[in-house]
């Protein structure tokens, strides 16, 4: 067979399979069938195919070299007959090729020249022309890119309705050419604003992918102009399943091509930005991990000098400054800042995303600017956003962002050197943003926020002087608040500024109105396809909301509201067992495909569960499946709450409703706030309010620091320095002990009377403050007169379904370097062992625990106990082989355990950036099931935690855990009342009764 005989055999089966190995080969049998003598026709035809091959081998390989040596191949022998033949057509389309990699403008517009005088050669058969006038669509569309050209994109999307008017249904060219008009119209939609083309591209782009056989090699391209369109549909309108569906389109594209091939880049740089905005909507770490992987593989796999290497550097910045975001130690900032000006240095300003590019610029210089103080980053951040500002076209959707980032950037610049002047011109930029921007786009809302919070800083510059500027900034607050479609991170913070405003103006209903607002879109910023971490970054944005919003119902003088703002807005990390949802017995019996359906979509949700240490994952599909989840239960709880009798399914328990469930054990509930602090009494269904005028909030946190640095210094001692550790931290211990009894105890006892047993349910840094052991420390104290348990919610000392009763005991030790830990657990086992079953695993791993664990009532886990205070779900107990973390505990179904004794150290220690939902090991336990949970505030001594432990089962399993830990604590101290270290850190955490 001839060599140009050859090459096309190999050039069909490129085609065939989409194996770039074959047309390289065909490329190599041409240049030998072209380097031989021919007859003119011959050649000239030899000279067509390899140019058009040379073309198609470098959208395999993206190798410049191939494109400029197809050009000249094919401008080179241009004849008459090259117009009608395909000649010129193929020249077209490597220039055109060639003027986007290199934004060569006279290039491109020789392609656009060919193209026209093609598609009106009237010797040009309908098949070609159609196709001429697709890609001369496409050509039209990179002009309106490079030059900013709207009446080029507006030819654009013309030249593809033309070419499907001659294109028929079924015809092999119907899809890519459908896939050219959705593209046009996509652009459209960013030039105009104009909803339905942006729509209508949606609509061609399902055309053009159901168009295309599954084996068609090319098939990606479609695939990833259908996902662009839906990606700029989720950010014109708030639609996640458009985002979602967006995403695994582009996975599709990418896993239908070999890892080399040349499409991979554009891809995975169109995957980064759509994951970018999941994270951006979701908070998920994990999605924006992939997001920067993706964006380095478009950029590794790119040709330095193209502008494609450009585009994909620009996404690689706008990824890695959301990572700075999350990691601020780390060079990620720079390394955006770095990209965008390289980017913006190599791009003329008429290309469309030089604007996007200098926008993304100013957002990574302001974070710089406010991370480091830095004057010369905020100027060049001003310069910036103007930049972008100046290059966009007044009707580029993107314009309004722009506005309001000029915006933000003066109210910085206000709030570092204040001038009225630039928060002047700050409002001036938000009203012309909100002007700007539909009501129904989902950056409404943030642009009302923005605005409102400009104004509250004018109100507050004038010295509250100007009541119809604050009733402005409440109003445009409470709107973005109500918006259905803007992210529920961006309602609340408008919800929560606008109960700050009420509350400055001493406007309490008002201010209980909006903080309710906001308490109660709390769950939102936190849905359950989030793993536990980022599901704790979200609501740690809004540290504090519910203690706000708690008093100032206390201002109101509503009691009962103030402890359902409490319930609604803490405790929301940690879930309860699947098996207590209230009316699920109910829903089984009625609809139990419903309920069938509400297991399972549960247990998607908790398949994959967080990497603690937080590591990078790869990616794999039961991440989007997380997603795909979180948006079916939200559709399974409308379903559920539609039928009769259950519309409070899933739904906060009514405050009312626990009240009336309080027993004879008061229950103190303890807020704290910068706007007052306040504790309520709840007992046999009534309700007293005792304001604590004494407690003030930057004390409670002052006094917990204090604590925790004594203890830190215990543990960081040296052998000699300990004893004096040891003392100060007994001063630092009785002086937080009297301060919390005058402050906090005697006035609540004042109302309510003398007590012998007491739940206390603390907010805030309280939560780290040993409440039990409030007072001077003689014989007759608090300690000594009452028995105290500890909740991090009201719910919470509900108790659960009866569960099956089982009799054995877990007990876990082995840990290296824990003598007395292997005593006591040698000493508990000889104790329980007549009248229980004991397991004891050996080696204790991880997966022996958590195995165990679920058939035990009772667990006695003597071993390290590690607490994170960077990230509290990376708490932990240490095993055998490997750390028993927070999430894995809580995930367990634990309906049968009674009790978990945790002798280890900081089981019930607190995050102070975390107060409102507790994460520690003693709340994972409760979280599991468990009904009591014996834990430690603090670490104690190895010695004097194996005698409290023997204390606390002197008579057995206790049928009173709360009355047998206080026991062995009394006698503890009894022993060394000067090692407060020793019995002050135990705790009881469980239900009533």
């Amino acid at each position: 067979m001839d060599p140009y005989t050859s090459a096309l055999t190999h050039w069909d089966e490129f085609e065939r399979t989409g194996d770039a190995d074959q047309l390289a080969l065909a490329v190599d049998l041409l240049r030998v069938a072209h380097a031989t003598d021919q007859t003119s026709e011959d050649r000239y035809r030899c000279e067509n195919d390899l140019g058009l091959a040379l073309s198609r081998l470098y959208d395999q390989t993206y190798d410049l070299e191939l494109l400029r040596e197809s050009i000249d191949l094919l401008r080179g022998g241009l004849q008459a007959e090259s117009t009608s033949d395909g000649r010129a057509y193929n020249l077209a389309l490597s220039l055109q090729k060639y003027s986007v990699m290199t934004d060569d403008l006279t290039a491109l517009d020789e392609s656009i020249a060919l193209m026209r005088e093609v598609s009106e050669c009237a010797e040009v058969a309908e098949d070609l022309r159609a196709r001429v006038l697709s890609a001369l669509s496409t050509a039209l569309q990179d002009r309106y890119e490079m030059a900013s050209d709207p009446q080029a994109l507006a030819e654009g999307v013309a030249a593809a309705r033309a070419s499907l008017v001659i294109t028929p249904d079924g015809h092999p060219r119907r899809g890519p050419h459908l896939a050219h008009l959705g593209l046009a119209l996509r652009m459209t939609y960013e030039c105009t604003g104009d909803l339905s083309a942006l729509e209508e591209a949606v609509e061609v782009g399902r055309a053009a992918v159901r168009a295309i056989e599954d084996d068609v090699p090319s098939k990606d391209i479609e695939m990833g102009s259908l996902s662009l369109a839906l990606r700029v549909t989720y950010e014109a309108t708030g639609d996640l399943a458009a985002l979602d569906e967006s995403i695994l389109w582009l996975r599709q594209a990418i896993t239908s091509l070999p890892e080399s091939h040349g499409r991979q880049a554009p891809h995975h740089s169109n995957l980064s930005l759509a994951l970018w905005t999941r994270y951006e909507r979701t908070g998920d770490l994990a999605v924006l991990r992939e997001a920067v992987g993706a964006a380095r593989t478009a950029v590794t796999r790119t040709d330095p000098t193209s502008s494609d290497h450009r585009l994909y550097s620009n996404n690689l910045g706008l990824v890695l400054w959301s990572l700075h975001e999350r990691d601020p130690l780390s060079d990620a900032l720079d390394e955006a800042i770095d990209h965008f000006r390289s980017v913006l240095a190599a791009t003329d300003e008429s290309r469309t995303f030089f604007h996007q590019t200098a926008a993304n610029l100013a957002v990574a210089l302001r974070a710089r600017s406010l991370r480091r103080g830095s004057a010369a980053d905020l100027r060049d951040a001003i310069s910036a956003g103007e930049l972008a500002d100046r290059a966009a076209a007044a009707t580029h959707v993107d314009r309004q962002r722009y506005l309001s980032l000029l915006g933000t950037l003066h109210q910085d610049r206000h709030r570092v050197h204040p001038d009225p002047a630039d928060l002047d011109k700050a409002v001036s930029y938000f009203r012309a943003a909100v002007a700007a921007t539909s009501v129904e786009h989902p950056d409404h809302a943030l642009f009302q926020l923005n605005l409102g919070t400009a104004f509250l800083e004018q109100w507050r510059a004038e010295h509250a002087a100007d009541e119809g500027r604050l009733t402005a900034a409440r109003d445009v607050l409470h709107d973005a608040a109500g918006s259905l479609v803007a992210p529920p991170r961006i309602r609340v913070a408008a919800a929560r500024a606008a109960g700050d405003a009420a509350a400055e103006a001493r406007d309490w209903p008002g201010a209980v109105r909006s903080y309710g607002m906001a308490v109660g879109l709390l769950p939102q910023v936190a849905p359950g396809h989030l793993d536990l971490a980022d599901r704790g970054r979200e609501l740690g944005r809004f540290l504090g909301l519910a203690s706000d919003a708690a008093a100032a119902a206390f201002h109101c003088g509503d009691p009962e509201a103030a402890l359902q703002l409490l319930e609604d807005g803490r405790g929301l990390l940690l879930g309860t067992v699947l098996d207590d949802v209230p009316l699920l017995d109910e829903l089984r019996r009625d609809e139990p495909e419903l309920a069938d359906a509400f297991v399972w979509t549960r247990q998607r949700l908790d398949r994959v569960g967080p990497d603690p240490a937080g590591m990078p994952r790869p990616h794999d599909p039961e991440a989007d499946d997380r997603h795909a989840a979180g948006a079916e239960w939200g559709r399974l709880l409308e379903r559920i709450r539609a039928i009769p009798g259950f519309g409070e399914f899933l739904r906060p328990t009514p405050v009312a409703e626990l009240i009336d469930g309080a027993g004879d054990v008061p229950v103190i509930v303890l807020n704290t706030s910068r706007l007052r602090c306040d504790a309520v009494v709840l007992r046999a269904g009534s309700v007293v309010h005792v304001p604590l005028p004494l407690l003030e909030h930057d004390s409670v946190r002052a006094r917990a620091r204090d604590l925790r640095r004594a203890i830190d210094a215990v543990a960081d001692s040296s052998e000699t320095g300990r004893t004096a550790a040891e003392r100060r931290f007994g001063e630092t211990f009785d002086a937080v002990c009297s301060w919390l009894f005058h402050t906090v105890l005697q006035p609540v006892l004042t109302v309510c009377g003398p007590v012998d047993r007491v739940h206390w349910l603390p907010t805030g840094a309280l939560t780290a403050l040993p409440l039990h052991a409030a007072g001077e420390h003689v014989p007759g104290d608090f300690l000594d007169r009452a028995v105290s348990s500890y909740t991090a919610t009201l719910r919470g000392l509900r108790a659960p379904a009866p569960a099956t009763s089982l009799d054995s005991v877990l007990i876990v030790s082995g840990e290296q370097g824990l003598r007395a830990a292997e005593r006591e657990a040698d000493a508990l086992e000889h104790l329980l062992g007549a009248d229980h079953e004991v397991l004891r695993p050996e080696p204790s791993t991880v997966r022996t625990v958590l195995t165990a664990l679920p058939s035990c009532s009772l667990a006695h886990i003597a071993l390290h106990g590690y607490s994170d205070p960077e990230n509290p779900l990376a708490s932990c107990l240490e095993l055998a082989d490997g750390d028993l973390h927070v999430p894995a505990i809580s995930r367990l179904r634990l309906p049968s355990m009674r009790l978990a004794y945790l002798s280890a150290c900081d089981t019930a220690a607190p995050d102070d950036g975390w107060s409102d939902e507790p994460v520690h090991l003693a709340a994972a336990f409760r979280a599991a099931g468990c009904r009591h949970v014996i834990a430690t505030l603090w670490p104690a001594e190895d010695d004097s935690a194996a005698e409290v432990a023997l204390d606390f089962y002197a008579d057995g399993v206790p049928e009173d855990p709360a009355v047998a830990i206080n026991r062995a604590q009394r006698r503890r101290r009894a022993a060394a009342p000067a090692s407060p270290l020793s019995w002050g850190p135990f705790e009881h955490w469980g239900v009533l009764g």
